[in-house]
């Protein structure tokens, strides 16, 4: 894997961009139609360039709240839209407790009955979720990941 950390910012709510081979964006904030929608083209385009070599990872952070359900539904028809040249996709959902722990199995739920042509998978830390699609994409490299990941975390930080 290449990974050249770029990234765009959106405030300071979202930042996507590409590391290598993974599409990633970050909330810190609860996703806005108009934000989902820069990760949604943002998401595209990555695939469209590369497609079937290509994995998803969303962190969305402890201080995000979850987003309306329009927006949900969006998110999974995101997902599915791309079908099988989406390689994986990876959503971290941070925080503890009991919030955090039924958000991950309520929409790891919604996965398995959505059936998407790219393995999905929830977690509750980058580093897990930066090793499992280290294996979905063939990688040894996944620990690099999860520094990357903390870098672009950093630029919404700074702002």
């Amino acid at each position: 894997m290449i990974f050249d950390g770029s990234f765009s910012t959106f405030g300071d709510s979202l930042v996507v961009g590409s590391i290598g081979p993974v599409f990633l964006a970050i909330w810190r904030t609860k996703p806005t139609r108009e934000l989902f929608e820069v990760q949604q083209r943002e998401l595209a385009h990555a695939v469209k360039r590369n497609p079937g070599h290509v994995a998803f990872l969303c962190v969305v952070e402890p201080t995000a709240d979850a987003p309306e359900q329009a927006v949900r539904d969006a998110s999974a028809a995101m997902i599915s839209s791309h079908g099988k040249n989406l390689a994986a996709c990876a959503c971290v959902i941070e925080g503890t407790g009991f919030r955090a722990a039924i958000t991950r199995t309520v929409l790891g739920g919604m996965a398995l009955v959505a059936r998407n042509a790219a393995p999905t998978r929830f977690f509750e830390r980058v580093a897990l979720a930066s090793a499992w699609l280290g294996e979905q994409l063939g990688s040894p490299q996944a620990p690099r990941l999860a520094e990357q990941v903390e870098l672009a975390r950093g630029r919404l930080s700074t702002r």
